[in-house]
């Protein structure tokens, strides 16, 4: 079968700046595409992998600069989804979203109006259609962003860790419908291996700068590549008996604890209804649901950020403010981006701290050993010329400095690997606060093995 995407001898190097020294991310790197295949590309965060896919669509090095050498031949059009789905949606409803690209393209305005109802019937999200989509899930943006490219029909689709925060559901959907689309599909992603191998006619595995192609995902001879390459093989997956029994926790002494909550956006039909959730001290409680179904809206109210329409949150037994779950409260936002603001790294670790007060010496102590317990790479860089993954580890060092009694992370399934996802849970444990964590995430198998209780919102 003919390769509709052909890599040869590919080389890059990113310019450097001040605090950032930069290496080369490939080495002679060849592999091809045939068309109509499914391909999943396994790669450890920070290793370029999202580099890659933007020097594929002609983006890097042209908005970046940096060396590149080698070819990229491709044999149509190419369209691709984000890691971070914010860089790519700017419309003020779903629905413009998808019309844009194809307005653009001059298309006339029935074949314009038949794709977008086809694509948002082949995704399942019709009912998003004329929502803004600042105000949707994680989830649901990048069900949004397939639904652009289903509805501008490239022949190339390469979708950059996109399906880790999409509900379990929706995930089979989307492969199921991709599989047997016809197109030439590239995934790029770090871990659920289990999920994509049901799906992928073709695996490419790197690591040290170098790239293996392999056919069949059940061979000894991938499984040891996966092994050498760092990757975590996937776990068994828990039982639905063990997950009920998580579901069925009560915690006796809870920290805090919501009752009759009921919450409602204005002028949306969303509405949020918790009869009863409770948190307790130094127990992790994993969150799942389906896209929409109100998690983070959860997140946000315990946090003190939202004000619920009735219903009360007690912490130790006594009813609080929004003021005061703040205070006692970190929250860690999907999008890191929205907590990053400072010209480096060092500068966002410091901040709190020097909001306390602190002694300079004592900062710097401190700092340093979040730098080193998280694996920030690269403390004097600004952190918009960090990797997303890295991004994320910055904004839980952050927030592991502060050391309050209650800790949410908001979907961090993109950008990290399993492995760096539950060192960062284990780090919020063994802090001296020993708090409440609170998790929400799409990874069943992460909830079972790292919660203490798990939580059950929506249909899933």
């Amino acid at each position: 079968m003919a390769a509709i995407l052909s890599v040869k001898d590919l080389s890059f190097q990113y310019p450097s700046y001040p605090g950032l020294e930069s290496k080369s991310l490939f080495n002679s790197l060849s592999f091809d595409l045939e068309k109509g295949s499914m391909t999943l590309l396994l790669a450890l965060p920070g290793t370029g992998k999202t580099t890659l896919s933007r020097i594929l669509t002609g983006l890097v090095p042209a908005y970046t600069g940096g060396q590149l050498s080698g070819t990229v031949e491709k044999n149509g059009q190419t369209g691709i989804v984000f890691q971070n789905p914010d860089e790519q949606l700017f419309c003020s409803t779903a629905e413009k979203e998808v019309v844009f690209p194809l307005e653009a393209a001059g298309l006339p305005r029935e074949e314009i109006a038949r794709r977008a109802d086809l694509a948002f019937q082949k995704t399942g999200i019709e009912y998003l259609r004329f929502k803004e989509p600042i105000h949707l899930s994680g989830g649901e943006k990048r069900r949004l962003l397939i639904s652009v490219l289903f509805a501008t029909d490239p022949d190339l689709w390469i979708l950059d860790e996109t399906l880790e925060e999409i509900d379990i559901l929706g995930r089979e959907e989307i492969l199921s419908f991709l599989k047997s689309s016809g197109k030439t599909i590239l995934i790029l992603t770090a871990k659920m291996l289990d999920v994509y191998k049901k799906y992928a006619d073709s695996f490419l595995v790197y690591s040290d700068g170098t790239m293996k192609q392999f056919h069949d995902g059940n061979s000894p001879e991938f499984a040891d590549a996966v092994r050498k390459g760092g990757f975590v093989l996937d776990e068994k997956m828990p039982d639905e008996n063990a997950i009920k029994a998580l579901e069925n926790i009560t915690f006796q002494n809870p920290l805090l604890k919501v009752e009759n909550l009921r919450f409602s956006y204005p002028n949306s039909d969303f509405s949020l209804t918790i009869e009863s959730f409770a948190l307790e001290q130094g127990k992790t409680t994993a969150v799942i649901g389906t896209n929409g179904c109100g998690k983070s809206t959860l997140s946000h109210i315990i946090a003190g950020l939202l004000t619920p329409g009735s219903g009360r949150i007690l912490m130790e037994g006594k009813e609080v403010s929004d003021k005061k779950l703040n205070r006692n409260c970190s929250y860690l936002f999907q999008n890191p981006d929205y907590q990053l603001f400072l010209p480096t790294a060092r500068a966002e670790l410091e901040y709190g701290l020097k909001l306390q007060k602190l002694p300079q010496e004592q900062i710097d102590r401190k700092v340093q050993e979040a730098i080193k317990v998280f694996g920030i790479e690269t403390p004097d860089a600004p952190p918009v010329l960090m990797s997303y993954g890295q991004r994320k580890k910055l904004q839980a060092a952050i927030y592991w400095l502060l050391n309050k009694r209650i800790v949410i992370i908001d979907e961090a399934d993109s950008g990290i690997s399993s492995k760096e996802y539950r060192q960062i849970i284990e780090a919020f444990r063994a802090s001296p606060a020993n708090p409440a964590i609170l998790i929400i995430t799409h990874d069943i198998q992460l909830a079972a093995l790292e919660a203490d209780s798990i939580f059950r919102m929506g249909s899933l």
